[in-house]
């Protein structure tokens, strides 16, 4: 096989070679051809006149598709004896050939056109000369032309080579070795190229310049760029992973997919080293709530983010967490409207202020001695339960409690023991009124108000009920291992809204009867009575 260098001016040359040997070979065919008809023309004038003069009536034959009109025209053509064959043809099939076989003799070609429809030919007119001697003297003029046209092929070739590798390749050569020492990793190596000149390639070169800077600038961008990303990114994983707060990101289905340390330590228990689910409501309460708040938060553009206080369960230990879900908004995913948008949630353990806001709210709301509700809590929920009476037209009772011979078990064995009786009281009447709807007072003193919600205003059953707890107060009480007291109780009841439907109105009423109560004797109850 044939090596040919890759080089781009050697290529070039053997281009412009190939080009220029194969112009000179047609140009030479050229010149043959030409050649050869001048001298048929100057050795055959006589050929010629005779065929341009039955040119006419041959045009008239073919036109008409004469047949013995064409065999006269060859047969007097061939009677010449420069002819050696003769032949008539047409577009209708007609052929009429007269002489001896041409073989390879020279050919004189007439194309018969309509005589009134320019440029339709209508047939040829073939007549074949004995050309051996002009073939021959035309054959040697052809090549001295081709071995002229070829030398000056070969040197166009040579010369244009040259002045290629010089003006075109050699720079483009100097522009490669210098690519070469350009390392794309590293901008320092982006130097300007040199070039001088005022050509194609100094354009060029003049555009490589501009985009290598270019390139040198965005390369230092990107590289201060990145190590500000890395930076930051070192900044954030350290803020997440030592961060007080639990940190973690929800999925369109409230799955956790990335949660740091304090999260997990908020949520493992001492015997586990993984969370116990990763569907994040289920690990707080109210499940259900906490999911429909996810999918408001979603779902709402103007919900952006939420903070409340959830309460959860981590092994047998009641916690309180604060929650601040966030919506998280990624500005290279907007195309992705499929997509629900991430959740974060910033979360941090309050069991201690939630316990205290408990107590604090407990003790604003409840009698500190026997933790039933004091006067001013007692009063709104009485109002609240008036309210819903009225509204749904549900009858509630309220009973108005004194107790009889208290005072004396203070003056005999001390206020302590009278904070035990009060204690234990309020204990009983706690039990026998422990519904949800139950309201138990300590009204102050030794005076309590319960109330409760009937179904139907009977008023046997209510004093059924009443003379159960008054049967419980009146039982006797241990104030020391040794000692023991009992007190008994009047209670007056009211049934709202029937004896009042306004707070003040059925407390005034039910304290009238239990004020009444004690004046027959103390230690039983008595409905109000409006009559009274």
């Amino acid at each position: 096989m044939i090596h040919i260098s890759q080089k781009l001016y050697v290529r070039v040359a053997l281009a412009i070679a190939l080009v220029a040997i194969i112009v000179s070979l047609f140009a030479s065919g050229l010149s043959y051809y030409f050649g050869l008809e001048t001298r048929q023309k100057n050795s055959y004038l006589l050929a010629e006149q005779l065929s341009n003069t039955v040119e006419k009536i041959a045009t008239t034959a073919a036109q008409k598709n004469d047949r013995e009109l064409a065999t006269e025209i060859v047969n007097g053509l061939a009677i010449n004896p420069s002819i050696k064959s003769v032949r008539l043809s047409n577009n209708q099939g007609l052929e009429v050939i007269s002489g001896d076989s041409p073989g390879h003799s020279e050919e004189i070609s007439k194309k018969l056109y309509h005589p009134r429809i320019a440029n339709e030919q209508v047939g040829v007119l073939q007549i074949y000369l004995d050309g051996k001697f002009i073939q021959q003297q035309t054959k040697n003029a052809t090549r001295k032309e081709i071995f002229i046209w070829l030398s000056l092929s070969l040197l166009l070739a040579f010369s244009v080579s040259v002045l290629v590798h010089r003006r075109l390749t050699k720079p483009i050569q100097k522009l490669i070795d210098n690519f070469d020492l350009i390392d794309p990793h590293s901008p320092t190596t982006m130097r300007m190229l040199p070039y001088k000149g005022k050509d194609e390639i100094s354009k060029l070169v003049i555009g490589i310049n501009a985009l290598m800077h270019e390139l040198h600038h965005s390369f230092n961008i990107e590289r201060d760029l990145r190590m500000q990303t890395q930076t930051l990114e070192q900044q954030f994983r350290l803020i997440f992973e030592q961060a007080s707060a639990g940190i973690c990101l929800l999925d369109d289905k409230d799955n956790i997919t990335t949660f740091n340390p304090a999260f997990a330590s908020y949520f493992m228990t001492q015997d586990s080293n993984e969370l116990s689910t990763l569907h994040f409501p289920t690990l707080l309460a109210n499940t259900d709530k906490l999911q429909q708040l996810l999918r408001e938060i979603r779902n709402k553009p103007k919900v952006a983010q939420v903070a409340l206080d959830v309460e959860c369960k981590v092994g047998r230990k009641q916690k309180w967490m604060h929650c601040l879900f966030a919506k998280v908004t990624d500005q290279r995913a907007q195309q992705r409207d499929t997509l629900s948008p991430i959740i974060e949630v910033i979360l941090y353990d309050v069991t201690e202020r939630a316990e205290r806001e408990l107590q604090t709210r407990f003790e604003a709301d409840h009698d500190l001695l026997t933790h039933l509700l004091n006067r001013r809590a007692g009063e709104k929920k009485l109002n609240k339960m008036l309210f819903y009476s009225i509204k749904n037209q549900q009858p509630f009772v309220l009973m108005m409690i004194d107790l009889d011979k208290f005072k004396p078990i203070n003056d005999t064995y001390g206020h302590e023991a009278g904070d035990i009786v009060l204690k234990k009281l309020a204990k009983r009447i706690v039990k026998m009124f422990s519904d949800e709807d139950d309201i138990c007072i300590r009204w102050g003193g030794d005076e309590f108000v319960v109330a409760f919600h009937v179904h139907q205003a009977n008023s046997e059953d209510i004093k059924e009920k009443a003379e159960k707890l008054l049967a419980r107060l009146q039982q006797p009480i241990q104030i020391q291992p040794d000692l023991s007291c009992a007190v008994g109780a009047s209670i007056g009841l009211v049934l709202a809204p029937e004896h009042g439907r306004v707070l003040h109105e059925l407390l005034v009423n039910a304290d009238n009867t239990m004020y009444k109560v004690k004046d027959q004797g103390r230690g039983h109850l008595e409905f109000y009575s409006p009559t009274h």
